[in-house]
């Protein structure tokens, strides 16, 4: 029977070492921290709420916009805005420019929520923060804002990955064959 890796025998390819991983468990962890307090003092879902500070944020804008804003599927965005609009925290209008299309912005209400969520999520933020330095602060950002500009660069599509596992294969000499899709 093959023994498990341990953290330090894992070498590369440790789990706790890969970014994505480690990014998605902060955010999971935050997140859940901030759930609770959105449902019971505000009657908002995690979806609802990452939606009305999209539209606060990046607002007026379509429900397509506000889903380029989030991680959120198509379906999930149009379901978290029916609930919003019908708690009365976002207001639908038609375009002016094109009738066939609805932008979303927040009510006076949803602007209220909005910025008292907004309170308690930077508190937490703060918090999380706090064992970095000023100038670490700084680093983090400008890390943080090189890898969203090279995420957008590489993951356009949901099939990108091909192109990225082809390349070095191609270069190693590995047969094109064993990164096509099964």
């Amino acid at each position: 029977m093959k023994k498990k890796a341990t953290r330090t025998e894992a070498g590369p390819r440790r789990l706790d070492r890969r970014t994505s991983y480690r990014f998605s468990i902060i955010a999971r962890r935050q997140t859940r921290c901030l759930a609770d307090m959105h449902a019971s003092r505000f009657g908002l879902s995690v979806n609802g709420w990452k939606l009305l500070s999209v539209i606060e944020y990046f607002g007026p804008l379509s429900a397509s916009e506000a889903g380029g804003h989030t991680s959120l599927e198509p379906t999930k965005v149009t379901r978290g805005i029916d609930a919003l609009a019908e708690q009365g925290l976002v207001i639908r209008r038609e375009d002016p420019v094109d009738r066939r299309r609805t932008i979303l912005s927040l009510s006076a209400k949803g602007k209220r929520i909005h910025d008292k969520v907004e309170e308690v999520s930077r508190a937490l933020e703060q918090e999380l923060l706090r064992v970095l330095r000023p100038s670490e602060r700084d680093v983090l950002d400008r890390v943080l804002d090189q890898l969203e500009r090279r995420s957008a660069e590489i993951f356009v599509r949901n099939d990108a990955w091909r192109d990225i596992v082809r390349a070095p294969a191609a270069e190693a000499g590995v047969a094109a064959a064993a990164v096509a899709a099964p």
